[in-house]
């Protein structure tokens, strides 16, 4: 020890000290996992450890002369936007800067303020989109629009391109296995201070993220979960027929809502796409689909395709018509309709919500398919509910895909065995298998990926699965394209003409 710098011991000897007090307090917490019933969510934890720390220390690999000329085109793009952005305000403008962009727009071009949902003045995202978009008594204002663009760029520059590696070149992030409250794990930094959280990677950045030399890589993605999940916890007919009648959710939805026929909402979402500028939408409908101009209610600012999937991923938590309205930016009378008629045509949610407010009435206690389980300990109220009207159908889609990251780890039968896990994404995993297998093998390794992720789950007695997607490539994670994952033969041709092609 003499030989040990004094700071060394002082760290040593920290460690140790941090080391013996855990192993004491898990002594002491131990009486209360095993009495409360927390020993199934504490065993599941441990066993996610091991494809974590694989995922963790096996990272992905980079297309770094790629991220290198995008890094300079982004860079270019920018200061060229920010000249046209100085050249139409007649000074150089901080878009980072709130009082400048607020004394801009608010007060040298005299526009009423649009305020957050604090009420405070802001020109955050939304209120820029407003300002671009215009209204009835003003013209749309593009420098909001340049500012946006200048935001988004630097951002995706900062955040993104410019991130910090692995002396090898790999991305990695560092894994949280009790991340949130819900189950699902949370990932950041590692301790290299590389990479970054996993979880919220745009797609810009998954365009640079490639399977290794001679790799095939896979995406499974569990389709519409959440909605899933709910419809069996709520017991809600309507969902639970759209589901098992194999139909679109959001077009049912929308079907439902507006009483339109689904092949015209479907040839109405392909013509006005993602538009959210009314006029243009309008005009849209007449060119392409009059007739459904006919409806009784037509949303101005989206489809009604898209207005049945903002519903369907917005209202099965309690969200209120006024933040329906303030996240979509639009007016609260018509979000009030969209509202009031999805839940009319669902009416099991807000049953089941008292259901919820009963259960926790008497113990505060939520208990998952899985039976892993949540205390709610804050004070009775709208956020505690809202919380727990969430827990069931995030934490049981959270903890199916971490199961299904356990039972692909483990299991070294053929096929599966050779399935690299590099990542899980909310409601997907992704890995990749080596081309080199024989084509009977890798579909091998797919199937016990599926199968992983397809376990039979059970709310009040009705037994029910989540389909999957799948994407796959040789290509990167950002541009795989889509296959029938049900369609063996097709994907067993289409592996095949990934391993001619080399």
């Amino acid at each position: 020890m003499s030989r040990i710098p004094e700071s060394s011991i002082q760290g040593l000897t920290y460690n140790a000290l941090d080391s013996a007090i855990t192993f004491q307090v898990m002594e002491g917490f131990w009486k209360e996992i095993n009495g409360g019933g927390y020993d199934i969510q504490y065993g599941r934890t441990i066993e996610l450890l091991d494809p974590l720390m694989y995922m963790m220390t096996r990272g992905i690999r980079i297309d770094h002369e790629r991220l290198k000329v995008v890094a300079k085109e982004t860079l270019e793009l920018t200061a060229e936007k920010q000249a046209k952005l100085n050249s139409m305000a007649g000074r150089e403008l901080n878009v980072a800067s709130a009082p400048q962009m607020m004394n801009y727009f608010y007060y040298e071009r005299d526009i009423s303020p649009y305020k957050n949902s604090k009420g405070k003045p802001t020109c955050d995202d939304k209120a820029l989109t407003r300002l671009a978009r215009g209204t009835s008594s003003r013209k749309p204002i593009p420098e909001a629009k340049l500012c946006q663009e200048i935001r988004t760029l630097r951002k995706s520059y900062g955040t993104y391109l410019d991130m910090s590696f692995d002396d090898d070149g790999r991305f990695r992030t560092s894994c949280n296995p009790r991340g949130t409250v819900t189950g699902r794990i949370s990932s950041g930094k590692t301790i290299n201070d590389t990479g970054m959280n996993m979880q919220n990677l745009p797609e810009l950045f998954k365009k640079f993220m490639v399977p290794d030399e001679g790799y095939l890589l896979i995406e499974m993605d569990k389709r519409q979960a959440e909605w899933v999940v709910v419809a069996y916890e709520c017991g809600d007919a309507n969902m639970i027929a759209v589901l098992e009648d194999g139909q679109d959710p959001h077009t049912h939805t929308a079907h439902l809502m507006f009483g339109v026929d689904k092949d015209l909402i479907k040839a109405e979402a392909k013509i006005v796409g993602h538009t959210t500028d009314p006029s243009e939408i309008e005009s849209l409908r007449r060119k392409g689909c009059p007739e459904i101009l006919n409806a009784g209610f037509v949303p101005r600012i989206f489809s009604m395709r898209q207005a049945g999937k903002k519903s369907n991923h917005a209202l099965n938590y309690d969200e209120t018509y006024k933040r329906f309205a303030f996240e979509n930016e639009m007016s609260e009378k018509e979000s009030k309709v969209i509202v009031d008629r999805y839940y009319k045509i669902y009416p099991g949610i807000r049953s089941n919500y008292e259901t919820i407010q009963n259960q926790l009435r008497k113990n505060r206690t939520l208990s998952n398919c899985f039976g892993s389980k949540r205390v709610f300990l804050d004070k009775f109220g709208p956020d505690l509910f809202k919380a727990a009207y969430a827990y069931k159908p995030q934490s049981t889609v959270g903890e199916l895909v971490n199961q299904a990251l356990i039972t692909v780890y483990q299991d070294h039968n053929v096929g599966v065995r050779d399935v690299e896990l590099l990542a899980q994404v909310h409601d997907s995993i992704l890995f990749q298998i080596p081309l080199s297998l024989p084509t009977t093998e890798i579909l091998a390794g797919i199937k016990g990926v599926e199968d992983a992720l397809n376990p039979q789950m059970e709310y009040w007695g009705r037994e029910f699965t989540i389909p999957s997607d799948i994407k796959m490539g040789t290509c990167s994670w950002g541009t795989l394209p889509e296959y029938n994952l049900y369609d063996k033969q097709a994907l067993g041709a289409a592996i095949d003409e990934f391993k001619r092609a080399g």
